[in-house]
């Protein structure tokens, strides 16, 4: 996994420094339902935990329906589970585990007619935690979760449906993420992020063929 999120970014890079002559670009804002999840022999058993994640993107193809896309999202991931409170006891919990992620995703785009198109995006992710707390409805508190990594590297994939009107186009999304690096930095740890996003949106032009 570390091995592929590292030639996405060196991928990204390099069609990065390739569009110096694009000039199609667009932006737009988004936002909707995750489907977050933890994964790892630490987390066994966990189920998945629901959340927002929203934010704006901006887009540039260099090379006919291909480009780059630069995504900002904030994400509310997590999962629900077992957890080892501060009084020593194990309790069923809900992790809330947020980011403030930034994919570099390289998009294809599949024309179906002059309005509608496909598009088909991959690379990596760069996410900053923002909220690391186990709330544990039995008691009605919340826990600061300690020795939470505030950065993972990840990737991720996804899809979507561009409908364009006269002005804008209309969007749906569907992507999913996994986390390569642990969430927890306590060696030895493996708990990692996954998540599914389902977003809607709108889409600007910024410039045209």
């Amino acid at each position: 996994m570390k091995v592929f999120v590292a030639a996405m970014c060196a991928a990204a890079i390099v069609v990065a420094a390739g569009t110096a002559d694009a000039s199609t670009k667009y932006a737009g804002v988004k936002g909707g339902l995750n489907i977050g999840s933890l994964t790892g022999d630490d987390v066994d058993g966990y189920d998945s935990h629901n959340g927002f994640v929203g934010g704006a993107y901006f887009g540039y193809d260099f090379a006919g329906q291909f480009g780059l896309r630069i995504d900002g999202l904030y994400i509310m991931g997590g999962g629900e589970g077992p957890y080892n409170t501060v009084d020593g006891d194990t309790h069923d919990a809900i992790i809330k585990l947020d980011y403030i992620q930034f994919p570099g995703l390289m998009v294809m785009h599949i024309p179906a007619n002059d309005a509608l198109r496909f598009d088909i995006a991959l690379g990596p992710t760069f996410s900053f935690n923002t909220t690391h707390d186990a709330e544990i409805p039995e008691h009605g508190e919340t826990e600061e979760i300690p020795n939470v990594n505030s950065f993972e590297l990840g990737a991720a994939i996804g899809g979507s449906l561009v409908y364009k009107l006269s002005s804008m186009s209309l969007m749906l999304e569907g992507r999913y993420y996994m986390g390569a690096t642990n969430v927890i930095d306590v060696d030895p740890s493996d708990v990692k992020n996954r998540g599914i996003g389902i977003m809607a949106g709108v889409e600007f032009p910024l410039g045209a063929k």
